[in-house]
């Protein structure tokens, strides 16, 4: 019995970083991509997957998403975060490092890592925090963190570095160690309060999340000085766009950003089911951003579609909690309100939502060219189906596209040769 090789056959391979776009079979063997030729041939006992009609693309990576564990397990866990990736074509996550206690530390992320290798379906890297503590107050041993490949970034979540001093040096230690610095430029109103007591904070006049661009300004000069490596999440404002695309042209240091499916498709004008505008930080903003952070994905300017994925119960939401769940249906949004209007190809998708992620954060993914492991997605782009937030594989159900009748899903995932989800169901 031949177990170590699977044969996806009949497909059409859509991957920007092989250049291959058309008809072809995947041979997978031990795990990795070991042949792409037409009409394959399968030994007898070799397990053959049927993707005519379908599309074939290299695994989707959310590098912004929210597992919870450890410390509130209650909301999400590695296990039910997985298995809703597995479910919307995602096989590589890196997760913010906000948990309780937050991932700060080298001892964390050993920690974390431990309950992936019990958990996981899908590959799990993960940031570490630029502070200790997720406080503000004192850098995290960076160079230590450093050490572990599966730290892939640093970020201190929803709450910017407001003292311009501490993210300077980290931009350095970051730079040093050839670690990107993901910030969320956001002022919260944890940063009005430190302004309040402390006159070093970073703070602009006026209401909490109106200042993106403002922080994004000075994270970029803090990185060209560095001379190091930013990205940028979650933006959601044309000015940031702006600021942003001028940073890419000065070449100064290597500058990148994401934007959520729902920054992309909803605004300020948008009511859910209930009539109500779901929260969310950064907050859905006006017609005008939305349509420039969809010129920002055709132009380039956008690097990256990200979900973050930020599960919470429904007493959270009504105490007031922000954030959408989105893994297992980012793909089918875009593809229905992008791809078939003629908005973005699928080839761009691909290169947002696996290619750059994947060069961008240095994941082994990201292309089926052989020798790279058999992570693999398979889409039905003429599948149609309604999002249901009752048969979500995720704890949560704070889907802001609960309801919409959608047109593309994806039919099979396989993580390293080995089929996690197929024909609507988890096969581990």
């Amino acid at each position: 019995m031949i177990s170590n090789e699977v044969l996806i056959k009949g497909g059409h391979i859509v991957d920007p970083a092989t250049g291959i776009d058309g008809r072809a079979d995947i041979l997978i063997k031990n795990g990795k991509v070991n042949m792409i030729s037409n009409d394959i041939k399968p030994n007898n006992n070799t397990p053959v997957i049927d993707a005519t009609s379908k599309y074939v693309i290299p695994g989707l990576i959310d590098c912004h998403v929210h597992l919870r564990e450890p410390g509130l397990e209650y909301k999400e866990t590695i296990e039910t975060g997985s298995r809703a990736a597995a479910k919307g074509g995602f096989t590589t996550l890196i997760c913010e490092p906000n948990t309780n206690p937050p991932i700060d530390s080298l001892e964390m992320v050993e920690s974390f890592m431990e309950r992936v290798r019990q958990k996981g379906l899908v590959n799990i890297f993960t940031k570490a925090c630029i502070t200790k503590g997720l406080l503000g107050e004192e850098l995290t041993d960076i160079d230590k963190l450093a050490t572990d490949k599966r730290v892939r970034a640093l970020s201190d979540d929803g709450n910017p570095v407001f003292y311009e001093p501490l993210i300077k040096k980290a931009c350095e230690l970051a730079a040093r160690n050839n670690l990107v610095i993901s910030p969320h430029c956001e002022d919260s109103q944890v940063s009005l309060d430190k302004a309040k007591v402390n006159s070093n904070a970073a703070h602009f006049p006026g209401k909490p999340f109106t200042h993106e661009t403002d922080f994004i300004i000075r994270e970029i000069k803090c990185a060209e000085q560095a001379k190091g490596s930013l990205h940028v999440s979650h933006v959601s404002q044309k000015s940031s766009l702006e600021v942003i695309q001028k940073a890419k042209e000065r070449n100064i240091a290597r500058i990148t950003c994401e934007a959520t499916p729902h920054h992309l498709l909803l605004d300020e004008n948008f009511k859910n089911a209930s009539g109500t505008v779901p929260k969310t930080n950064p907050p859905l903003r006006s017609i005008e951003d939305r349509e420039a952070l969809q010129k920002g994905l055709s132009n380039g300017i956008i690097d990256v579609i990200a979900t973050d994925h930020a599960p919470h119960t429904h007493d959270d939401l009504k105490k007031g909690a922000s954030g959408f769940v989105g893994l297992e249906n980012a793909l089918g949004v875009i593809l229905t309100k992008l791809v078939h209007p003629g908005i973005l190809p699928l080839k761009e998708v691909v290169r947002k939502m696996s290619t750059n992620p994947a060069r961008i954060f240095k994941v082994n993914g990201g292309s089926l060219a052989v020798g790279m492991p058999a992570d693999i997605t398979i889409i039905d782009l003429d599948k149609e189906w309604t999002v249901d937030v009752e048969e979500f594989e995720s704890k949560a159900r704070n889907c802001p596209f609960n309801g919409w009748k959608l047109i593309g899903q994806v039919v099979t995932t396989l993580v390293g040769g080995k089929v996690v989800f197929d024909n609507c169901q988890i096969l581990c």
